[in-house]
């Protein structure tokens, strides 16, 4: 976590005492607010990543023409190897 620019708040919040008692257990009094802040964090990234790739899910195919898209892209990196070769004088035997 960079707190180099950053503001701070304090806030109140609630939590089961189980959690709370593994909490004290595990962690030293002075890294309790950043290991919360680091677990908020790495739990936003997560939910951020789930629904993006829930959006991209619901978005129709974009290839709907392509049969098999793995031989598709190794066919088309095959003719940009082949073209970039000659632009640049290469002579490749494949």
């Amino acid at each position: 976590m960079n707190t180099a620019n950053t503001h701070t708040v304090r806030i109140n919040v609630t939590v089961p005492e189980k959690v709370w008692n593994d909490l004290e257990q595990e962690i030293p009094n002075r890294g309790k607010s950043a290991f919360i802040t680091e677990a908020i964090e790495e739990k936003l990234r997560s939910t951020k990543r789930e629904k993006a790739f829930k959006r991209l899910a619901s978005l129709p195919p974009t290839f709907v023409d392509i049969p098999n898209g793995a031989t598709y892209i190794h066919e088309m990196r095959q003719r940009e190897d082949k073209e970039r070769s000659k632009r640049l004088g290469i002579l490749k035997h494949i």
